[in-house]
């Protein structure tokens, strides 16, 4: 199934399909001897390149990022949050290599700082972290952040949400308590929530969305002029690939 899905995720995110209808166009164009085929060829171009620059707007960021976080905004204040029997922080947001002493932080490294806010309120006794290569990467921040050892729990083995919520699952109920239904305060990037809620649904686990990483909120309020709006980028380009896999992976749940 892992593979399965980065499989087809790999024909539907917004890069792969429009370069492949590019490619044909070209062949059309350039080969093609009927003046259809190659107007046809040279409108598989334009097309492209015109979806292309506009998924690399911060308009399309906008546009596709702030319904996913829009519902979380209330639930930012680690104070508010309810008392849980863990704190489960998904991972994958920052990188470690063997020849690097400390770990890269990106923007994942929001939902370790409120982990650690989470935490020190007092909300959980231990924190769950989940996913592949975080041992090395997630744990030393939170030790920074003044987190013991003994406080933290690592599942270094999920790959994606759907093996964060199950591996999560089996090792909470291996660590046993008193109540089957453990409640876990849920901390992932707020346009990640929705997703990851929907997958921690299908286990035992009760989970509670303490959102961090509000990104496309934090682009949308930053930015002051008008060409920020039409210019394309590399890095708004990425962030829209990552907002269209979290609206397949909802449609997929469908």
């Amino acid at each position: 199934m892992f593979y399965l899905n980065k499989i087809v995720w790999f024909w539907l995110n917004p890069s792969a399909l429009p370069l492949l209808a590019a490619v044909i166009g070209i062949i059309l164009f350039l080969r093609a001897k009927r003046p259809l085929l190659r107007r046809a060829g040279f409108a598989a171009i334009m097309a492209s390149i015109a979806f292309i620059w506009f998924c690399s707007t911060l308009t399309c960021v906008c546009l596709i990022g702030l319904p996913l976080e829009r519902p979380y905004l209330a639930l930012q204040s680690a104070d508010t949050s309810p008392d849980a029997d863990a704190i489960v922080i998904l991972g994958g947001g920052m990188n470690y290599v063997e020849e690097m002493t400390y770990p890269d932080m990106s923007d994942g490294a929001d939902r370790i700082w409120h982990g650690a806010r989470l935490y020190k309120a007092g909300k959980a006794p231990i924190i769950v972290v989940s996913g592949k290569n975080d041992l090395n990467s997630t744990v030393p921040l939170l030790l920074d952040f003044g987190v013991p050892c003994e406080a933290i729990v690592v599942d270094d083995q999920s790959r994606n949400t759907y093996e964060n919520s199950r591996f999560t699952e089996q090792l909470l109920e291996g660590l046993g308590g008193e109540t089957e239904k453990k409640r876990i305060l849920l901390v992932t990037s707020a346009w990640h929530m929705t997703r990851a809620l929907g997958n921690f649904a299908k286990t035992s686990l009760v989970a509670i969305p303490c959102p961090a990483d509000f990104k496309a909120h934090t682009l949308y309020y930053g930015r002051q002029h008008w060409w920020s709006w039409v210019s394309p980028t590399s890095d708004n380009f990425a962030q829209v690939c990552a907002y269209a896999k979290e609206w397949l992976g909802r449609l997929a749940r469908r």
